[in-house]
């Protein structure tokens, strides 16, 4: 059995969407033309375990991560200036951040995370058009960098064994390490518009 990492990612943005009761329709408007290239369907490697148990697993884990990184995820409110125009490269620059170092799980779960959060802050700011196009370029992430290191980890089945029935462990062993990624990015992605915002006025 297979199934996509873009399955994964719409379901998990679908999930924090609903939380505030807004429309997962977002994933996939009506006047798109097309996938982009961030739309891969490149399967995500499972070993049976089943992808409900997975999306659980992944649903719960990165739940965890939120609680612990409250303030974190609060201030995405007020840091981020995020555009249409500087969205893709400003999310590829706190991705690049977060695993600059190597991956795992932790780091994995804090991905699905922010572009979760993103995806929120962009419905608010009336920036819906964002949603679907954040969906792929967190699929194209997953797919480009981040799938090798899962196939060796034995697939998102072992995810599930991890972090599944309530077991965060590995989240919470990395929480200070993970603390710090997550604000760095959170500083970095505003760095990285306002120095776009500055050129362009230049």
């Amino acid at each position: 059995m297979s199934y996509s990492h873009r399955e994964l990612v719409e379901f998990y943005i679908s999930y924090k969407l609903s939380q505030r009761n807004y429309s997962t329709s977002l994933l996939r408007p009506e006047n798109a033309g097309g996938r982009t290239e961030g739309d891969r369907t490149n399967p995500a490697t499972t070993n049976g375990l089943g992808i409900e148990a997975v999306k659980a697993a992944l649903r719960d884990s990165a739940d965890e991560f939120e609680l612990r990184f409250t303030q974190a995820f609060s201030d995405l409110s007020s840091q981020l200036v995020i555009t249409p125009d500087t969205a893709y490269n400003s999310f590829k620059s706190v991705m690049d951040e977060v695993f600059k170092d190597g991956v795992n799980w932790g780091r994995i779960v804090g991905l699905f995370a922010f572009g979760g959060a993103l995806c929120v802050e962009c419905v608010e700011k009336n920036m819906s058009e964002l949603v679907s196009r954040i969906a792929d370029w967190m699929t194209m992430y997953l797919d480009e960098h981040i799938s090798p290191w899962i196939q060796n980890q034995g697939g998102w089945d072992c995810f599930a064994e991890i972090f599944g029935r309530d077991n965060a462990a590995e989240v919470r062993r990395s929480q200070e390490t993970l603390r710090r990624w997550l604000l760095v990015g959170v500083v970095l992605l505003t760095g990285v518009l306002v120095g776009v915002l500055v050129a362009k006025k230049l």
